[in-house]
């Protein structure tokens, strides 16, 4: 008699699979789907901005720029600069990109402290198959999704309109949101501590708790490009902050 396939068992595979990037290809449709849902629930269903003012949407490390480094560059550098043959007011240039670097920094070490808190440190330990960081993301995912159904950003959604703030997450958000995932997917095996159920007591220790993980050459690649992505997505959302004049409130 043929075996009777459980409903998702190809997904919960993909989800466990030792295979870095078939793990990835399963957080991001698992993903997506929560997304989806709770984009679509906090849409039609709950009020604008009800996440705003959160750590969700806002920065650990603020995201204070400064007024006054284009004039401090300006007294070293001049009042013009040429590049490429091209002349550039220097205070201009140095308020607008050094304000952005500066930003991108702070954002950047923001995702830095939740990706060791939540995903590096929660993956050493393990219920059943499921690393704890894998819970945290599939929180954070439907809290992204609120986060954008409601326009909790702290800066005007595209168009001026809730949905417009989709647009926005495209600009920055979906991109941290894809690097946690490629960061997750490449620590999921750094188990510390593991039982088989939440209601079991019964701790099982792999290694010490101080020891670097050993990673396999594709984690290692999967792990540089989530960091990589986690930069990116902190300028792009700084080039965001910058341009609204966040950085100056």
């Amino acid at each position: 008699m043929k075996e009777k396939r459980q409903p998702l068992t190809w997904l919960t595979g993909l989800l466990f699979s030792e295979d870095v990037y078939k793990r990835i290809g399963a957080y991001l449709l698992t993903g997506f789907i929560l997304f989806a849902i709770a984009w679509a629930i906090a849409y039609f269903a709950l009020g604008e901005s009800v996440l705003k003012n959160t750590l969700l949407v806002d920065k650990l490390f603020g995201i204070k720029g400064s007024a006054t480094i284009g004039e401090k560059w300006e007294a070293r550098l001049g009042e013009t600069f040429k590049l490429f043959k091209k002349e550039y007011k220097t205070e201009d240039v140095v308020n607008n990109w050094g304000n952005i670097l500066l930003v991108t920094l702070k954002v950047f070490l923001h995702h830095a402290v939740v990706v060791l808190l939540f995903i590096f440190l929660l993956n050493r330990f393990r219920i059943g198959r499921f690393p704890l960081g894998l819970f945290y993301y599939l929180l954070y995912t439907v809290l992204i999704g609120i986060v954008v159904g409601t326009n909790s950003y702290p800066y005007p959604a595209q168009g001026l309109t809730r949905l417009g703030a989709l647009v926005t997450f495209f600009r920055f958000g979906l991109w941290v949101w894809f690097s946690y995932g490629l960061l997750l997917a490449a620590t999921a095996n750094w188990t510390w501590l593991k039982t088989d159920s939440l209601l079991d007591d019964a701790w099982q220790r792999e290694g010490k708790f101080w020891s670097w993980p050993h990673l396999m050459s594709d984690e290692k690649e999967v792990l540089i490009f989530g960091l990589l992505f986690l930069l990116v997505s902190s300028f792009a959302e700084a080039r965001l902050i910058v341009y609204y004049g966040r950085h100056l409130l």
